[in-house]
């Protein structure tokens, strides 16, 4: 076995938007995916496994689910997502964002959107957390800043997030994180509906967040032990630099 390897039931459709959340701060990236999976009716095609990935098998609605997966819709703007349901270990970040653009390139994806958090200490106070786009490509920040979304002006990013858009800047692959204020050790429905609201205007898709706002209580009851989880492997990867420094993103 490799140190990753994907396995597709269909192909991939070409000049997709491929969208990426893996667990990190509030879980923004996870909680987004999924509600977009369910919104807009995307087909399971695939899972990606490793030895860095804990031995656990997910079961939802009786059927055996692997914790990292592939879904796609194929249409006339086709999306596919990679959704993450279990933190990675450390070792393994460096050869999975490797991975990523290797496959995202085999697969002739178009761009890549990674979401995430970005932790602020007044999270609390904040109603409707804003969203920070960090791209590796210019021509892409100039299309993003005529959607309005703000640019990350200054600062840095960590975790397997920065490793991914270091292998696309070498390899000049489209990609950008969608970083969202989030709560650090909290999940956060709310972040993520300002993510996916502006991925809904990226992608062309309206995709609805009532009902995840509607959930929130329910979602954080959930997703602790993930929570849990995913601090104690971030603690591990540098992203605790982050959140030292949050004034920087202002």
């Amino acid at each position: 076995m490799n140190e990753w390897d994907f396995y597709l039931r269909k192909n991939i459709p070409k000049n997709s938007t491929l969208i990426i959340g893996i667990p990190d701060v509030g879980l923004v990236g996870p909680i987004s995916i999924s509600h977009i999976v369910k919104t807009l009716k995307m087909e399971l095609i695939g899972h990606i496994d490793s030895k860095y990935l804990p031995p656990i098998l997910l079961f939802h609605e009786e059927k055996p689910l692997l914790p990292l997966r592939i879904y796609s819709s194929n249409d006339e703007n086709p999306v596919t997502v990679i959704l993450s349901e279990s933190a990675v270990h450390p070792d393994g970040l460096q050869s999975l964002a490797e991975f990523i653009v290797d496959f995202s390139q085999k697969h002739n994806i178009k761009r890549m959107l990674l979401i995430g958090g970005l932790a602020v200490p007044n999270r609390i106070q904040i109603t409707k957390p804003k969203v920070y786009a960090a791209t590796v490509c210019e021509q892409e920040k100039e299309n993003l800043k005529k959607l309005g979304i703000e640019i990350l002006k200054e600062g840095f990013i960590s975790g397997v997030y920065a490793l991914i858009l270091k292998q696309c800047l070498k390899k000049k692959f489209i990609a950008s994180a969608l970083l969202a204020e989030a709560f650090l050790n909290y999940p956060d429905p709310g972040a993520a509906a300002s993510v996916i609201e502006t991925i809904s205007k990226i992608i062309g898709k309206e995709i609805d967040v009532k009902p995840l706002l509607e959930k929130e209580e329910e979602i954080r009851v959930k997703l602790r032990e993930l929570m849990k989880r995913t601090l104690e492997s971030m603690k591990k990867t540098g992203k605790e630099y982050e959140f030292t420094v949050p004034a920087m993103y202002a």
